[in-house]
């Protein structure tokens, strides 16, 4: 046995004389306070009881460490904890009983006694409890052993998200770096960057501490904490979805990323346009400021809806080129987005203010003009037309922002999918339907040479199904085992259903439902994606669009502007439509 060493609390307090003592000492029988006495009370203070053995705290060497019976049967040394061992030691005792030949057994510190074995620690503090009565040491040791052991471990609070970051801007600000922070408190040094982030804004650090957001979403609300309006505006919904709907956080978050993205694309375009002096609307999907609106131009029209003049052939094409001395010539831009990996681009719409007036007729043939249309409604027939195009124009614009913000994250949702150990529960039954229905999603994925699976997968991508060599999924099937197999085969059919869907899969209404897209979103459902309204408008075209007076205003959940103001009752980002 080690040597050990000892701390003595004694207290000598035979001379002391306090207040009390003196005052009992000088009181008369007539002048004495009627005080009953009070019983002494032990450490858990109970009257009658006898004070409790404290035990006895003492190094020892941790080799010598007997680790008993326990309830915890699997021992989980994670790095981070080993290293952290290895460079402040165990800083709480280990809690062990002296068994009868002099053993130290360990009862609680199981985790602490091996990684200190492990990283060779000349001695650890132990905490000797006293020994049961050996009448009652076997079934109520067992008992107490058993509690103590559940109760340490199932009681045991971690330190909160808000609270850790809060304590990393403290080292911060004692002069750390986020490195010697990562190396000191053992924390991934990726965790410490988000850790900053947050820290870094005040915003998103009150947003996490007040509404209990995690370490993800607050770093990701600080992208958003520019000192812009519309930062301020997306970390207000983006503070709404993670309170009311965590599980379209990620939805909600490319969203913003995607406004963002396309506000700047947008306002690059236009600052250039400005300087060639062109003639300016606003694109249906809204643009950067400082464009004319398309409101005070009713009668303005897309070239590609026009010909360049009544007498020419129906289907004369009038293009940007032929139009440009038009003298209402003008552009709109708008932000394109594809997923084949491409980056997004701003297209350049080209339009006509009044293709009656400088001479253009309808690409499809002679349509009535405005003023033969007005003639035949009256003004609240007009006015009501007018305001159901604006509110349907609007819807498709929302519901389709919000289907490119979906993608990236459906397929997110598919990588990992097909990551997992194993695959999901009936996925046979999803690969043997997509080949028996025999649709086209499949006979496309095969002519394209199964693009979209090699991604998924993490593969090289081929140029095509001709690409010169074998297709990479061949090589993950080289001595595959069924379950790899069956991967391989899941990752086929859900990109092939996957690639198939676009961008107006979510309006094509009960005509033009597709039952491989209902049963592909269906499956990923099942399997745990929380897909947006647009998607489940795929699913079931009835779906009841949500709204800023169902709920999706930040006073529903109590909660207001953390700047102080009441949020708005705008659509929560990519959840809304």
């Amino acid at each position: 046995m080690s040597t050990t060493e000892r701390a003595s609390t004694e207290t000598d307090t035979a001379d002391i004389t306090t207040p009390a003592d003196t005052a009992a000492d000088t009181a008369t029988p007539e002048t004495a306070p009627e005080t009953a006495a009070e019983p002494e009370t032990d450490a858990d203070g109970d009257a009658d009881g006898e004070a409790e053995d404290l035990g006895e705290l003492m190094w020892a060497d941790p080799t010598e460490l007997v680790v008993g019976i326990n309830t915890r049967t699997e021992v989980r040394l994670s790095a981070h904890f080993v290293a952290d061992i290895r460079e402040r030691g165990v800083r709480e005792p280990i809690t062990v009983r002296r068994r009868d030949d002099g053993a130290l057994v360990v009862r609680k510190g199981q985790r602490r006694t091996r990684a200190a074995v492990k990283v060779g620690l000349p001695r650890v503090r132990v905490l000797v409890e006293a020994a049961l009565d050996p009448a009652e040491a076997d079934r109520h040791g067992q008992i107490a052993r058993i509690v103590d052991q559940l109760g340490e471990n199932n009681h045991r609070a971690g330190i909160a998200d808000h609270e850790e970051v809060a304590a990393h801007q403290e080292l911060l600000e004692l002069g750390l770096t986020a490195a010697q922070i990562a190396r000191r408190t053992r924390t991934p040094a990726a965790r410490i960057r988000q850790t900053g982030r947050v820290a870094s804004s005040e915003i998103a650090a009150r947003a996490m501490a007040r509404y209990k957001l995690t370490l993800d979403q607050a770093a990701v609300i600080s992208e958003f904490d520019d000192g812009t309006a519309e930062g301020i505006e997306a970390v207000k919904a983006l503070t709404v979805c993670a309170a009311r709907e965590p599980n379209r956080f990620a939805h909600a978050a490319q969203r913003a990323r995607n406004d963002r993205e396309d506000r700047r694309l947008l306002a690059d375009a236009y600052a250039e346009a400005r300087a060639q002096g062109l003639t300016l609307l606003r694109a249906a999907s809204g643009g950067a400021d400082g464009e004319q609106d398309s409101e005070e131009h009713p009668t303005a029209q897309p070239l590609t809806e026009l010909r360049p003049h009544v007498k020419d052939p129906q289907y004369t094409r009038l293009t940007a080129e032929d139009h440009q001395d038009c003298p209402g010539h003008a552009i709109a831009l708008e932000v394109q987005r594809n997923w084949s990996g491409a980056e997004p681009t701003v297209e350049t719409i080209a339009y006509c203010l009044d293709p009656a007036a400088y001479g253009h007729a309808p690409f499809y043939g002679r349509r009535p003009t405005s003023t033969e249309a007005a003639a035949t409604k009256s003004e609240e027939e007009l006015a009501a037309e007018k305001e159901a195009a604006r509110v349907e124009r609007k819807r498709v614009i929302d519901g389709n922002k919000a289907w490119d913000a979906a993608v990236p994250v459906r397929r997110e949702f598919l990588k990992a999918l097909l990551t997992r150990k194993s695959v999901p529960n009936n996925a046979a039954l999803f690969i043997a339907t997509a080949m028996a229905s025999g649709g086209h999603e499949l006979r496309k994925a095969f002519e394209g040479g199964n693009q979209l699976a090699c991604e998924l997968l993490g593969v090289e991508v081929p140029s095509g199904w001709y690409a010169g060599k074998p297709n990479p999924l061949l090589r993950l099937l080289e001595n595959a085992k069924a379950s790899k197999a069956t991967q391989v085969m899941l990752a086929v059919a859900l990109a092939a259903d996957e690639a198939s869907l676009h961008r107006n899969s979510w309006r094509e209404g009960n005509a033009g439902r597709n039952p491989r897209a209902v049963a592909y979103l269906n499956a990923l459902k099942a399997w745990g994606y929380t897909p947006t309204h647009v998607e489940e408008l795929v699913i079931d075209p009835d779906t009841e669009a949500p709204t800023s007076e169902s709920g999706n205003q930040a006073d529903d959940e109590g909660i207001s502007d953390i700047e102080g103001e009441q949020t708005t009752g705008r659509p929560v980002a990519g959840s809304a439509v």
